[in-house]
């Protein structure tokens, strides 16, 4: 006899009901996922004694009926919810019934039925690596507020569908899962979908910033298919970015430390320390006033910037060799496509500043190392633009500022300067034929 999903309820722990609420917020997981997220902290005491609580625990939701197995990949297996686990869930944890549909003006059934949350099989894969990025975020228990959005869940946005959300402080993460099959026409198509977006009313009276994470797996030539990415955001996308939108391209790894590190310091408010120890040179070495970029962001028709610095005397902004010396700054140690878009359009957002001030702007841009912005740069032509310059922690810390501070050239070449007026040039190296470190 089939036990009233009161007894069912009553039967399992505390452990199990909340693997079923995992799988109905994820879709699906694996047998390893689900050790990861309820049985792991049981390995403190006996790693044996987890493993087997885990084996158990499947075997008791899948005798009940309220999980089932589908194959993926060969014969790799995700367990997803029954219309009983779908029951069990509503009601342990209060779905509601219905809701109401603000958007769409309508009352609609406040949850998903298991047909709904169910997937072809040769969708498992994509989905399970989306889930494991999200399930290795929330396991290093950073100390912040959050709330995940699969695909199915998205309901903050209209125009765009990332494949998940994470939605963070200030901050709305899209997360996009690349498994390397899409080509590029269908990447193009993507960005256009994104493009379209940033367009949009939605995206202009939108609340949070956003920053999409593109997290690319699946394929060993990883740094090929990063590149490819790059590029077909540069040409679909990168006239319409502005500062409160971001893209970050890398692994799983790469993403999350991207985030502990920087990302989620940064909502909080927290400088990161890289950019600390660059404004302490700025400050220190080279004898710059530094004001957080966002202070004057109205003098650059609305476009953040890191950092402003400047050099003062009593007339003003000091001039060096016929040259004023105030900078905007930026980082480029993550590589953001957001920074390739100013350097790109940099001579666009100087006209806002000419035109109230009567003079142009200067553009420093800061990498990990000389070769680092070369690549990229080269991908959407944005070398050898005027009033861009580049330079690193290393050289700013180690020289004077007009040998700190270097060009590229249209044949890949690098110079640095003879003083600080910027203008005469010392050859320094050559990347066009080289392999670009990263």
């Amino acid at each position: 006899m089939k036990k009233s999903l009161n007894e069912l309820r009553g039967s399992l722990s505390q452990s199990e009901l909340n693997t079923l609420k995992s799988i109905y917020d994820f879709r699906c997981l694996t047998a390893q996922q689900i050790y990861q997220l309820h049985y792991q902290k049981l390995a403190v005491v006996q790693q044996s004694v987890a493993e087997g609580a885990c084996d158990s625990g499947i075997k008791r939701m899948l005798s009940h009926e309220l999980i089932k197995t589908v194959e993926f990949k060969g014969n790799e297996i995700a367990y997803f919810l029954t219309p009983v686990g779908i029951e069990v869930v509503r009601h342990n944890f209060e779905l509601p019934t219905n809701i109401y549909d603000a958007k769409k003006k309508v009352v609609k059934r406040g949850y998903y039925r298991a047909s709904e949350l169910d997937m072809y099989p040769k969708h498992i894969n994509h989905q399970a690596h989306l889930n494991q990025f999200v399930i290795d975020f929330q396991t290093r228990e950073l100390d912040c507020n959050w709330k995940y959005f699969d695909e199915k869940y998205v309901s903050n946005y209209t125009h765009i569908r990332p494949d998940g959300l994470l939605s963070i402080l200030d901050t709305d993460f899209f997360l996009e899962m690349d498994m390397a099959t899409e080509s590029k026409k269908q990447l193009c198509e993507k960005w256009e979908n994104y493009r379209n977006f940033l367009l949009s009313r939605e995206y202009a009276y939108r609340e949070k910033k956003i920053v999409v994470l593109f997290i690319v797996d699946g394929t060993e030539m990883l740094q090929k298919r990063i590149d490819l990415i790059k590029h077909t955001i540069y040409e679909r996308l990168l006239e319409t970015m502005d500062s409160e939108f971001e893209i970050y391209v890398g692994t799983s790894d790469q993403l999350l430390n991207l985030l502990e590190r920087r990302l989620l310091p940064i909502s909080k408010g927290i400088t990161p320390n890289p950019i600390k120890l660059v404004r302490e040179v700025l400050e220190k070495v080279h004898g710059f006033q530094v004001i957080e970029g966002y202070k004057v962001k109205n003098e650059f028709n609305g476009i953040k910037y890191g950092f402003y610095i400047s050099k003062y005397n009593q007339e003003g902004v000091l001039k060096e060799n016929n040259r004023y010396q105030e900078f905007l700054v930026d980082d480029y140690f993550s590589e953001s496509p957001t920074i390739v878009s100013k350097v790109s359009y940099h001579d666009r957002n100087n006209t806002f500043f000419l035109n109230k001030h009567g003079r142009e702007m200067a553009y420093l841009v800061i990498a990990k190392n000389e070769a680092q912005a070369y690549k990229d740069l080269r991908m959407c032509d944005a070398i050898g633009l005027p009033n861009i310059y580049f330079t690193t922690y290393q050289r700013l810390k180690e020289r004077p500022f007009h040998e700190a501070v270097f060009q590229y050239d249209l044949l890949g070449n690098m110079h640095h300067f003879t003083n600080n007026g910027l203008e005469e040039r010392v050859y320094e190296d050559t990347f066009s034929d080289q392999v670009v470190k990263r």
